[in-house]
């Protein structure tokens, strides 16, 4: 009698142990009286470079899903998407990317991509500046064609380091946000405001601190990132390398660069971020100066991708850099 009476004191706190997990779970919504509000799938967006990441999150905030293709501290200039990017793309509301002079794999995709995916060309009404370096390269895969080789081979397709060809884009994205009402207008709007302020106090600050500088050239070894940036400004630039990442660098185009940091006196030599510095450092130990990164943008690290870094963050850095290689008051 011992052994039922204990028994059957288990079966019953198991009972009321059920019970109140019972009273204690969540309802289903479906079947729900109350007033929670139903689960609302947020609209998806797919971006390509990091810019347009940053800045089409910053005019949704959480109201959307907003994710980079390029996955962070990946080179862009040799990314290939995968099958796995292609169906993310098709399984998108929005896909956002910057032009198909930097990213010649999206015209296949977009060609075969459902009505359902609403498709902007970031790089839409901007008129992208030619090179100014003396050598004929293929484009920025190396996959040069006798359609491009003569008119598009040669345009630079870095063109948000002119912020107010970033501040087009923003109002293209902004604008086909509203049309699509992806957002609330206000939320969205307000938003747009912002991130244009902020991006024309930039460019301010970017002219009046490089109008007081000793030095107006970029020296840099790497591939010709920032023409935009040196004629925004007003400023001379000189690389090792040409526009195309596929092309090498040279003796000669290493001595060109030590005798140009003779020539100015410079106080520096630019390194890209995300590219190994090995020129870099072979002319800073010729020539005694010291290396500094500057970040074209198109992607960052992954420690700045968890730290929440933005453009303006790293366009900032430039500036102190720049500051500080060209001897800026």
């Amino acid at each position: 009698m011992k052994f039922s009476r204990l028994s059957l004191i288990s079966i019953l706190l198991i009972l009321g142990a059920v019970a109140v997990f019972t009273l204690n779970r969540p309802q289903n919504n479906n079947n729900s009286s109350d007033n929670t509000e139903p689960i609302i799938d947020k609209p998806v967006i797919v971006t390509t470079l990091f810019p347009f990441y940053d800045i089409t999150s910053k005019l949704v905030n959480d109201k959307a899903e907003v994710s980079l293709l390029l996955p962070p501290g990946v080179e862009p200039h040799s990314f290939e998407p995968t099958p796995q990017d292609t169906i993310k793309i098709q399984e998108a509301d929005i896909f956002i990317y910057t032009g198909d002079i930097m990213e010649p794999w999206v015209k296949d995709i977009v060609s075969n991509l459902p009505d359902s995916v609403t498709v902007i060309d970031a790089s839409k009404g901007i008129d992208l500046i030619k090179s100014q370096d003396d050598h004929s390269h293929d484009d920025e895969h190396g996959h040069e064609n006798e359609s491009t080789k003569d008119s598009k081979n040669n345009l630079d397709p870095h063109f948000w380091l002119n912020f107010n060809n970033t501040i087009t884009a923003t109002n293209s994205i902004y604008t086909t946000f509203a049309d699509l009402n992806l957002i609330e207008q206000n939320i969205l709007e307000n938003n747009y405001k912002k991130l244009t302020q902020d991006l024309t106090e930039l460019n301010n600050k970017y002219t009046s601190t490089l109008a007081q500088c000793r030095n107006k050239t970029i020296l840099q070894a790497g591939h010709r990132t920032f023409e935009y940036l040196a004629q925004s400004y007003n400023l001379e630039y000189i690389t090792t390398e040409e526009l195309s990442p596929n092309s090498d660098t040279s003796a000669q185009d290493i001595a060109k660069l030590v005798e140009a940091v003779k020539k100015n006196k410079a106080k520096a030599i630019f390194s890209e971020e995300l590219i190994e510095p090995r020129i870099a450092n072979t002319i800073s130990s010729e020539t005694g100066v010291p290396v500094l990164e500057l970040n074209g943008a198109h992607n960052i690290s992954s420690e700045q991708f968890k730290t929440k870094t933005s453009f303006i963050d790293i366009m900032n850095k430039n500036l102190d850099n720049l500051s500080i290689g060209l001897e800026c008051k």
